[in-house]
């Protein structure tokens, strides 16, 4: 009888919605018992974990599962390394393996500077560009010239069957559990996305992360689908200050941060129209003092390529709020009192930016209304078990930080509506309530 004792974590949208806080989670709950951890992961993506100290722990190859000291590592053949990167990586994170080996497979190839600059040359709907695709792309023509990781200190290589028979030796232990980590979001999915070009180089799917492990599907006991109120895409604006559109999120509104700013302070949803409820103070004079103090960076990534053009005219409310908020975060400041918006009635009038930075390229993250469309596509192709839905306290600050039972918590109705909304139109329950970044801040949903 085959022993189905996997525990697969995907992410459901387009990236960043937490996975590595999810696989952290599982894999240091003491009742779970995970023993061995397996990733098909690549330098283009960042997996950051952060333990109940504040201390972080960002990883783009080894398994979040390091975390714990009990667990075995796996490096699938579907993975790329990017040696600099590994050596960095692994070096950092040395007081964690301690002596523990991490087992990578012998087909996982290598990305060269060439297979960077290739991507750069043919890739133009937005990419960190890190080679991962064509370092794939020779390594299915079977380029003879591509090179294979050779191991670094204790990252070990194992031949095919020996790789499986170490996984394999965790997957018939009836007593344990085998986590495996998802790389990239469901909504990137190349051929299953809806969103080509815009997409990443690989499937994204739970069946996938199961196939690219060489795992039946009959091993797996549980799926978890990551998500967020508000998904993300990498930012258009490239390191170098040029403009690439890198995609949307389905039919989905894009948002600003400052909408999602002050709604979370605020607890109403981020629409155009709630904004308009606030005092506001948009003259001319605002507008041409933003405009001169906001760099090109800035003007880029609010108004695109017509940036130039722009008159004062064209300037909204969340435009102007947009400037300030990037001019107050180019100078260090990430809570300050608006100029825009007067909210001196409320008890903390402070506004406080929880706009985030990509883990790789370092560029703020856009993000985008969710389509829940795009959400039910990705959940009829994974069928997941359950929904952990992070970023709870970006529907409202009040429960950042919150810990314990749904029922014992007080949550308002507008809120429990949503959840409801979510849960009937997915059919698939909530699991857990992501209300911050750190390991065990969340609510628990259902046991």
């Amino acid at each position: 009888m085959v022993n189905n004792n996997v525990i697969c974590v995907i992410d459901g949208e387009a990236g960043s919605c937490g996975k590595a806080k999810v696989c952290g989670e599982i894999a240091t709950n003491k009742q779970i018992n995970v023993r061995a951890s397996v990733t098909n992961s690549m330098p283009n993506a960042g997996h950051t974990f952060v333990d109940e100290d504040g201390q972080t722990y960002l990883f783009r190859n080894i398994p979040v599962g390091v975390v714990n000291k009990e667990v075995e590592l796996f490096i699938g053949p579907s993975s790329v390394i990017d040696m600099d990167i590994f050596r960095q990586e692994y070096d950092e994170h040395e007081t964690l393996l301690a002596d523990r080996k991490i087992y990578v497979h012998e087909l996982v190839p290598l990305v060269t500077n060439e297979h960077k600059e290739r991507e750069k040359r043919i890739i133009k709907s937005g990419s960190t560009y890190h080679g991962c695709a064509a370092c794939n792309q020779d390594k299915i023509i079977r380029d003879p010239n591509l090179e294979f990781f050779k191991g670094y200190k204790n990252a070990i290589v194992l031949d095919n069957d020996s790789w499986l028979d170490m996984l394999y030796h965790h997957l018939n232990n009836k007593d344990e559990y085998v986590l495996f980590e998802g790389a990239q979001g469901t909504g990137l999915s190349l051929n299953f996305s809806g969103e080509h070009p815009f997409v990443t180089s690989r499937n994204i799917s739970v069946s996938n992360m199961l196939s690219e492990a060489g795992v039946s599907p009959r091993r797996l006991k549980k799926s978890i689908m990551v998500i967020r109120p508000f998904p993300i895409r990498i930012n258009d604006v490239t390191q170098e200050g040029s403009y690439v559109y890198t995609g949307a999120y389905g039919g989905a509104s894009k948002l600003t941060w400052s909408q999602i700013n002050l709604a979370a302070k605020c607890g109403f949803y981020p629409t155009d129209d709630d904004f308009y409820l606030f005092d506001n103070s948009l003259t001319d004079d605002v507008k041409e003092k933003l405009l001169n103090n906001s760099s090109k960076q800035v003007l880029l990534q609010i108004f695109g390529s017509k940036f130039a053009s722009i008159s004062l005219d064209d300037i909204t409310l969340i435009d102007a709020l947009e400037m300030e908020r990037l001019i107050y975060k180019s100078r260090g400041i990430h809570e300050y009192t608006s100029e825009i918006v007067d909210l001196s009635d409320l008890k903390n009038p402070l506004l406080r930016d929880l706009s985030e930075m990509t883990s790789v390229t370092k560029m703020e993250r856009k993000i985008f209304d969710l389509d829940i469309k795009k959400l039910k596509s990705s959940v009829r192709l994974n069928d997941p078990d359950n929904l952990y839905l992070n970023f709870f306290q970006h529907l409202n600050l009040a429960y950042e930080g919150m810990v314990g039972n749904y029922e014992e918590q007080v949550i308002d109705r507008y809120c429990r509506e949503y959840l409801n909304w979510l849960e009937d139109l997915t059919n698939t329950p909530i699991a857990a309530l992501g209300t911050g970044k750190k390991n065990k801040e969340y609510i628990r949903k259902i046991s």
